[in-house]
């Protein structure tokens, strides 16, 4: 699926190959990969760390040689009634701070579940968001990352592509899940073509149907078309990034967690395999 040289790109997220900080950068290491994505540490969002905290974490990814691809915000990810902007706004700029510190240009957002709103209404408060959003980003010059996963902005290739010619920039891109086409019910090839000229990073996962539900497998055994999918973005961007969050053993959104090292090594060692074998 991917020629040996693509290790060098190939990334992962902290969380999905070690529980611990310090399973995280062990693992990421032995499984000879030069970089990492951070979500949360040993069950706790990165955003909930003290700043002396994550100072430590910056400088012992620094003393390994890792650097640090893009960091999973939880902004956008919940329902549009949960938060107000100014919320959002606040824990946005905590983790604008964060990208600075870990040195990162990226910062991973979606566009809101949708609540009880109308069509319309929806559409028009998540682009007003993520404009807001944008506008901070620029200000501590970094980009936010749009994932097509829950939200107005990530439900199909058509919402998608008119969020991204209303709101991309670059300081806000796309990126591109191989996988949530399968929970959410459309085509990885369809979405990554409408997107293509706004997507900066690429997350890999894969998933079966069993009884209507997805289920996460190895990249390349489900439905959600991976192969075709990297073809296509990395025909148009051969230097992209890419990082493995293959939810075999973690599942943030479920709140599935695994506190196994070993385990979540050997889940993601799997994926590199069936990638790069």
């Amino acid at each position: 699926m991917l020629n040996e040289g693509w290790r060098d790109r190939l990334s992962v997220i902290g969380d999905e190959c070690g529980f611990t900080w310090e399973q995280q950068i062990a693992n990421t290491e032995a499984l000879g990969l030069k970089s990492i994505e951070l979500r949360s540490v040993a069950g706790r969002s990165l955003g909930a760390y003290a700043w002396p905290e994550t100072e430590d974490m910056a400088r012992s990814l620094a003393d390994a040689g890792l650097s640090v691809v893009a960091l999973d915000s939880p902004v956008g990810a919940g329902s549009i009634a949960a938060t107000t902007l100014e919320e959002d706004l606040a824990t946005a700029e905590r983790w604008l701070e964060l990208a600075c510190l870990f040195g990162t240009p990226s910062v991973r957002v979606m566009s809101y579940g949708r609540a009880e709103l109308t069509d319309e209404a929806w559409q028009a408060e998540s682009v007003r968001r993520l404009l807001a959003l944008r506008d901070l980003a620029k200000a501590y010059d970094r980009r936010l990352l749009h994932e097509n996963c829950v939200g107005w902005g990530g439900r199909d290739a058509a919402s998608a592509e008119l969020f991204m010619r209303e709101a991309g920039d670059e300081h806000l891109a796309f990126l591109m899940d191989t996988g949530n086409g399968v929970w959410y019910g459309y085509d990885s090839v369809e979405m990554a073509g409408a997107v293509l000229p706004y997507v900066r990073h690429v997350h890999i996962k894969d998933a079966r149907l069993r009884e209507g539900e997805a289920v996460p497998c190895l990249p390349g055994e489900g439905r959600a078309r991976v192969a075709d999918t990297l073809a296509l973005v990395l025909s148009e961007y051969p230097e992209m990034t890419l990082s493995l969050e293959p939810h075999l053993l973690v599942q943030p959104h479920l709140g599935i967690q695994c506190e196994d090292g070993e385990a979540l090594y050997k889940s993601v060692a799997a994926c590199i395999e069936g990638l790069t074998g």
